[in-house]
C-alpha cells in the first residue's frame, strides 16, 4: 500500500492549473518548431526511445549547448516533450539537444543516467563534426532534473553547468508512493539514486529553478538541494518562479 498523505504530496498535477493543456500546447510547439527546422535525429543503440533532436544555430560554430532531459516521473514522455524549449536557446546562438531515454518497467534508472550521458556525448560529438560545442549546460525537469545531475556527476561527459527544474533531489520518500509501482525501489537504492546523498563538491555551478504553485514537497526537495550544494562548498542559486506550477515553469525559464 501506498501513504495517502505522500500519494498527494508528490502528485504535482494536483496543484496544478491543465496539466493536460500545458503538456499539449508545449508538445505542439515542439512539433511545429521540429517540422519548421529539421533537428538531426540521433539514436542511442537499440531503445527507439534513448533518442534525442538536436537543433544547430545558423552561423558558425563553436556553439554553446543547452542538453535537456525531460521529466515524467521516468516512466512517462519522451525527447520531443522539450524539443519547444529549442527556440529560445536558439536565437541566443545556442545549440539545443532534447535528450530520450527508456522508461520504466522496462528500464531501471540507472540504465536512464548512462543512455542520458551517450545522448549528451553524441550531441557533442555531431557538434564538433561541424562547427565545435562551446560551454555545456545540462538541464532537466522533474525526474530528469535527477537524471542531470547523476550524469554530471558520473564526469564522463563535459557538463559545465546545471539547470536543474522542479527536480527530486531525494528519491527515498517515493518508495512509498504510487510513483513507485513502475520503477521497484526500495530504500536503500531509492538513497543510492538520490543527488541530495551523492558526494556534491565535484559538480558545476547550479541553477536550481521551483515553481510558486509546485508541491510543497517539490519546493523543499529544491531547497534542501540548494543548501546541500552550498555546504559542498558549490555554486547554487535557488529560483523561485512566481505564477506558475510544476509543468508550466518551463514556459517562464
Amino acid at each position: 500500500m501506498t501513504d495517502e498523505a505522500l500519494d498527494h504530496a508528490y502528485s504535482p498535477s494536483r496543484f496544478a492549473r491543465d496539466v493536460e493543456a500545458t503538456l499539449a500546447r508545449q508538445a505542439a510547439a515542439g512539433q511545429a518548431l521540429a517540422t519548421r527546422l529539421c533537428p538531426l535525429e540521433l539514436v542511442d543503440g537499440d531503445d527507439p526511445a534513448a533518442r534525442l533532436d538536436l537543433f544547430v544555430p545558423e552561423g558558425a560554430g563553436p556553439w554553446p549547448l543547452m542538453a535537456f532531459i525531460h521529466g515524467g516521473y521516468w516512466q512517462e514522455l519522451d525527447h520531443t516533450a522539450t524539443d519547444f524549449l529549442a527556440e529560445r536557446y536558439l536565437a541566443r546562438g545556442m545549440a539545443f539537444a532534447s535528450l530520450g531515454y527508456g522508461l520504466a518497467p522496462a528500464t531501471s534508472i540507472e540504465v536512464m543516467v548512462g543512455q542520458c550521458a551517450r545522448g549528451l556525448e553524441m550531441a557533442l560529438v555531431a557538434l564538433d563534426e561541424r562547427g565545435g560545442a562551446g560551454p555545456v549546460t545540462l538541464g532537466g525537469h522533474s525526474a530528469g532534473a535527477q537524471l542531470a545531475c547523476r550524469v554530471a556527476a558520473a564526469g564522463g561527459v563535459r557538463v559545465d553547468a546545471l539547470l536543474l527544474v522542479s527536480g527530486v533531489y531525494d528519491l527515498t520518500p517515493l518508495v512509498d508512493t504510487y510513483v513507485n509501482a513502475p520503477l521497484g525501489l526500495d530504500r536503500a537504492r531509492a538513497r543510492s539514486l538520490s543527488p541530495l546523498f551523492d558526494d556534491l563538491s565535484a559538480l558545476p555551478p547550479a541553477r536550481v529553478a521551483i515553481a510558486e504553485h509546485d508541491t510543497p514537497a517539490f519546493r523543499r526537495q529544491g531547497a534542501d538541494f540548494v543548501t546541500a550544494l552550498r555546504a559542498a562548498g558549490r555554486e547554487a542559486a535557488l529560483v523561485d518562479l512566481p505564477g506558475c506550477d510544476h509543468f508550466d515553469i518551463l514556459d517562464h525559464l
